[in-house]
């Protein structure tokens, strides 16, 4: 995008801002006693036309002032948005809500949610790792009599996740227990997804073993083991978008957020975009998603062991206060880090 000159950045920024505090379109008389340009309103008019044209702003009525599209809040959050640090009294304050902290990660991300949206005041969001990229440290198979085995996957992180298996082959405890001493050497410190490529390469080698054991394990390894795409994302404050005149007076709009909400899987693809980058992203009104919303995402990714593994937000609409809602995401984020590395102790 390419960058704006001084004044029109400043009538720009006058606009986008004096937009987020009051929701109304934004008038040249307005931006020219805030933008200290020292012109004439009939001078910021012009600018503001040009900004018209240029994409970056749009006027509701004929009449009205100018409001900032999809683009005009991209240029800002890249190039004017004033970066603000969060105070040591908020710092605190977040600090103190994840007092007790959580002892187990599913307790933890719904404990950031609701934080998140309580200090944000708006609906907050926290995807939880992917159970494929879950590093594995420990597996154990339990015979629950019958066809029945469940399967115990520790993390290296000390996350426990439990699968039941139905088998067509009936085996004992001391059976399930060799399985699990095979593929604990085989799996060691390798991500779910790791260890199920390994353990089908594995059983392509074998057809031509006399093993049964090893067969046996392996078969049983890749039905526990087999690819789960189901996502936990947890969701706090969905009513806090109703204070938002332009959201809660639109049924249609209400509607389509609404089932957003409830469906989930495009707030869990808006979050995964945010996972290959580093820092706090603001993704802006992504049409794919949430046709005619205009809503925005700011989200940052949380890590274990130096690596992402899950990303926490706030959604709400395009005119949302940036600057006070990134520094509090960048911090929740650094918090549940550190909370999942004191797990790691």
């Amino acid at each position: 995008m390419e960058l704006l000159g001084e004044r029109d950045t400043r009538v720009l920024k006058v606009v986008v801002s004096q937009y987020i505090a009051t929701g109304e379109p934004v008038g040249s008389r307005t931006v020219a006693k805030s933008s200290g340009l020292n012109l004439s309103a009939a001078s910021i008019r012009n600018l503001m036309v040009d900004l018209e044209e240029q994409g970056y702003l749009q006027q509701p009525h004929t009449s009205a002032g100018r409001l900032p599209t999809p683009k005009g809040f991209r240029y800002y959050v890249d190039h004017i948005l004033p970066i603000q640090d969060l105070g040591p009294a908020m710092r605190q304050q977040i600090k103190e809500a994840f007092t007790p902290p959580a002892t187990e990660p599913q307790d933890l991300f719904r404990q950031a949610s609701r934080v998140l949206s309580w200090v944000s005041g708006h609906p907050a969001l926290v995807l939880a790792p992917r159970p494929q990229g879950m590093r594995l440290k420990h597996i154990q198979f339990i015979n629950l009599g019958g066809d029945g085995v469940l399967t115990v996957l520790v993390s290296q992180d000390n996350q426990v996740q439990s699968r039941f298996v139905r088998t067509d082959t009936r085996y004992t405890q001391e059976q399930l227990n060799r399985f699990s001493q095979y593929l604990n050497e085989l799996c060691q410190n390798l991500t779910l997804g790791e260890s199920r490529y390994e353990i089908l390469a594995r059983m392509e080698e074998e057809k031509h073993l006399f093993d049964k054991m090893v067969s046996q394990a392996l078969s049983l390894s890749r039905q526990a083991l087999q690819n789960d795409e189901e996502e936990e994302l947890y969701i706090e404050g969905t009513s806090q978008i109703l204070d938002y005149p332009e959201v809660a007076a639109d049924v249609a709009k209400l509607r389509t957020l609404f089932k957003a909400f409830e469906e989930k899987h495009h707030l869990i693809t808006l979050l995964d975009r945010t996972l290959a980058s580093q820092g706090v992203q603001i993704i802006i009104s992504p049409e794919e998603h949430f046709p005619a919303m205009q809503l925005s995402l700011v989200a940052s990714t949380y890590s274990c062991r130096q690596a992402p593994v899950g990303s926490l937000g706030i959604i709400g609409p395009m005119r949302m206060d940036y600057a006070r809602l990134v520094p509090i995401v960048r911090y929740t984020a650094s918090l549940v880090t550190d909370l999942l590395k004191k797990r790691q102790t």
